[in-house]
């Protein structure tokens, strides 16, 4: 009985000392990782952090007085969106794709080359049009490519 009191005795402090092995290991890691963060990491100065929270309360006051300006507009009845610089309008045109040259002989042998060979839509079914923004979407799609809307709502 006593020999079994002094091998957990001994398997105790065994254990003791690993435990303060591991956490000295962990205080090390910490403190490498800690050190790693802060080199790259630079904390901002007082002048810094003045400039920045400066440039936040600025900002916060031109989105405030936008928001006043919307909301009085909207009030009078003088908000027209169409006066507002529209996105679309500032979007140019892509680029002019010329029609492509045919010879009346190249063009009958181009119309049924065309007709025998598979199409895509053969397989697959035609084209679907999504209910929500109207993009038209490969057959294959359950969900719309552009605003992720299902094909069947």
């Amino acid at each position: 009985m006593e020999r079994l009191a002094k091998g957990l005795k001994l398997e105790n402090e065994e254990l003791e000392n690993l435990k303060s092995e591991v956490n000295g290991m962990e205080h090390d890691l910490m403190q490498r990782r800690l050190r790693r963060v802060s080199c790259t990491t630079s904390i901002p100065t007082p002048e810094e952090m003045t400039r920045l929270r400066s440039m936040n309360r600025q900002l916060q006051i031109n989105v405030d007085c936008t928001q006043k300006e919307i909301d009085l507009l909207q009030s009078r009845g003088n908000f027209d969106p169409k006066a507002m610089s529209n996105f679309y309008d500032n979007i140019e045109p892509g680029p002019v794709v010329p029609p492509k040259p045919c010879k009346k002989d190249h063009q009958s042998s181009s119309k049924q080359a065309v007709r025998s060979q598979p199409r895509d839509e053969d397989f697959e079914g035609a084209p679907w049009n999504c209910d929500s923004c109207t993009f038209l979407n490969h057959p294959a799609l359950n969900r719309c490519e552009q605003c992720e809307m299902p094909r069947y709502a």
